[in-house]
């Protein structure tokens, strides 16, 4: 089978790289360090590390977006986790299935690197999606499933799909416990196959010249 174009970790940009697992390694690593030469004390440090909110939610967001690739081919186009094992996941973690789209489904492909549109993106309703935040909007009762949008995204592949043909696969629904009072007790966000996928791009040009 010919393809066209493949490009895999497409979402893991050096900053999301580096807040997800750089920055905690490397401190991490100081405190073993520390512990040999200076203090045993600074073994503590090293399990605890990571547990810090700031690396927690860096940690969080590297491995939902790990997966991502973009792959078009003859059968039509694929976005999601090509080369890692699939599994059923939840709304947070989506990125971890694979969406596929025959290309008599597919309608335009568009290769977005726009600051202001990719704005709009992050943060329309119509594109809501768990793949670039720790938290959700206080209104977002639903995941748009195919929108593959990844923290510090500079460019991104827009894809209008036919959703009877569309191959999306199963993702289960998430409940969140805000920790605020004046919010709902629990809320559950629930899985929407969107007519448009997002998967963000490292290399929009290279993206430009294969859609020809």
């Amino acid at each position: 089978m010919s393809v066209r174009y493949a490009e895999d970790r497409c979402a893991l940009r050096w900053p999301l790289v580096g807040w997800g697992l750089v920055a905690p390694a490397a401190l991490v690593f100081g405190a073993a360090v520390l512990g040999v030469v200076v203090s045993p004390y600074w073994f503590i440090a090293v399990p605890v590390v990571p547990l810090f909110a700031p690396f927690l939610i860096g940690v969080a967001l590297l491995y939902r977006n790990w997966p991502t690739a973009i792959r078009l081919d003859d059968a039509g186009v694929h976005i999601g986790a090509l080369r890692s094992a699939r599994r059923t996941p939840t709304v947070t973690h989506q990125n971890w299935g694979l969406f596929s789209c025959p290309w008599s489904g597919v309608g335009a492909l568009t290769v977005v690197t726009d600051p202001a549109e990719l704005r709009r993106i992050r943060t329309a309703p119509e594109y809501w999606t768990l793949s670039n935040r720790w938290g959700k909007p206080q209104a977002m009762t639903r995941c748009m499933l195919g929108v593959l949008t990844a923290p510090f995204m500079r460019a991104a592949l827009l894809v209008e799909v036919d959703p009877a043909q569309a191959r999306v696969p199963e993702t289960r629904a998430a409940t969140f416990f805000p920790n605020r009072g004046d919010r709902p007790l629990r809320t559950t966000v629930t899985p929407v196959p969107g007519t448009v996928w997002v998967a963000p791009t490292r290399h929009p040009d290279r993206l430009r010249r294969a859609l020809g």
